[in-house]
């Protein structure tokens, strides 16, 4: 059974700052976490599940990569990683093929009493729609 093993940031080949990655067995996500943004963590259904949370722009991104995704992005292990080895690496991207996102803000992230849920409420109703 798979488990997240690891947190910690990455340098992606050809950007200019880190980014918020996990390592699942012997893959690296990237989350697609930004600043300002919470984010939990969660494996389920053969898949990484993402939530994050921006409470001040009123806005919560609901994000599912399939752990069978491929590790194409070419990057670097950069710090926070504790139990993983500095090494160049593949990545998953956040915005790879197959993954799905569903995104809730304004009035309906307001109306829906979406800031306050907890990450399996909110997994739930965001997927409904």
């Amino acid at each position: 059974m798979s488990e997240i093993k690891d947190t910690g940031k990455v340098w992606i080949k050809g950007s200019v700052g880190t980014a918020h990655a996990i390592r699942v067995d012997d893959k690296v996500f990237a989350t697609g976490q930004r600043e300002g943004q919470s984010v939990d963590l969660w494996l389920d259904n053969e898949g990484l599940c993402i939530d994050l949370h921006d409470s001040k722009l009123g806005e919560r991104v609901a994000r599912f990569i399939p752990l069978n995704t491929p590790a194409t992005l070419p990057g670097t292990l950069f710090n926070g990683f504790e139990k993983t080895k500095h090494a160049d690496i593949l990545i998953v991207s956040a915005d790879s093929e197959g993954i799905k996102e569903k995104t809730v803000s304004g009035k309906k992230y307001q109306e829906g009493g979406f800031s306050v849920l907890d990450r399996l409420t909110f997994w739930q109703t965001i997927w409904k729609n």
